[in-house]
């Protein structure tokens, strides 16, 4: 681009002085004969106060209202009148919010404990299920638990999952052969039977005879 040698900058109107420019306009003040000022007001006896206020937010109330030209009083007032009212009103209000914010807390977890029983009815699960009613019915007694009785009740889950999943083969169980037994059994019972009779004869012909060990099966 090339320069202009003949710019002069923006444009802009030019300004001329005015003659009869005579400054700000405000409206004329001119006496007014009814005009007067009263030293002592009479005023009647003030029955109520109206307050206009625009807001979106209900439940707002307004009391200890106060008219007077002198802090002094209104002080005076504020400490024995509004403020011990303030008090009692301020832990009034602190007990229902915490009382509101309990009944909420409470509702949540009775929704948790809900699903916790029908966790605890999953069949997967029957193995552990007393263990699970267990533990909700320490959360219900003591809500402060809740948190933890939740976590254990997970691992568990996890536990089983983890067993379902990656769990090893049961070993097959060794069965014995009754027949074996029986047969064992009935030689014992046969040689036992055998010796008595010997030592009963022994006795009937008045021989000493030296005491048999029984034997014993190994």
């Amino acid at each position: 681009m090339k320069m202009n040698p003949a710019y002069k900058g923006k444009w802009s109107a030019p300004l001329i002085d005015n003659p009869n420019y005579k400054g700000i306009w405000k409206p004329q003040e001119i006496p007014n004969p009814d005009y007067f000022e009263l030293d002592k007001p009479d005023f009647e006896p003030i029955a109520a106060v109206g307050i206009e206020i625009w807001t979106m937010q209900d439940g707002i109330l307004f009391d200890n209202i106060l008219i007077a030209k002198n802090d002094k009083v209104a002080e005076s007032y504020r400490e024995t009148t509004w403020k011990p009212k303030f008090e009692v009103e301020k832990e009034k209000q602190k007990a229902e919010d915490e009382s509101t914010d309990s009944d909420g807390l409470s509702g949540v977890q009775k929704k948790v404990f809900d699903v916790l029983y029908k966790v605890a009815d999953i069949p997967f699960l029957s193995e552990y299920k007393l263990q699970i009613l267990d533990l909700i019915e320490k959360a219900e007694k003591q809500p402060n638990i809740t948190i933890g009785v939740i976590v254990s009740i997970l691992v568990i889950i996890l536990t089983v999952l983890f067993r379902l999943l990656f769990g090893g083969k049961k070993q097959p169980k060794v069965e014995k052969n009754p027949e074996v037994a029986e047969t064992s059994n009935n030689q014992s019972t046969s040689g036992e039977k055998a010796e008595e009779e010997e030592e009963e004869e022994e006795e009937k012909e008045g021989t000493a005879a030296p005491p048999r060990r029984r034997r014993r099966d190994t």
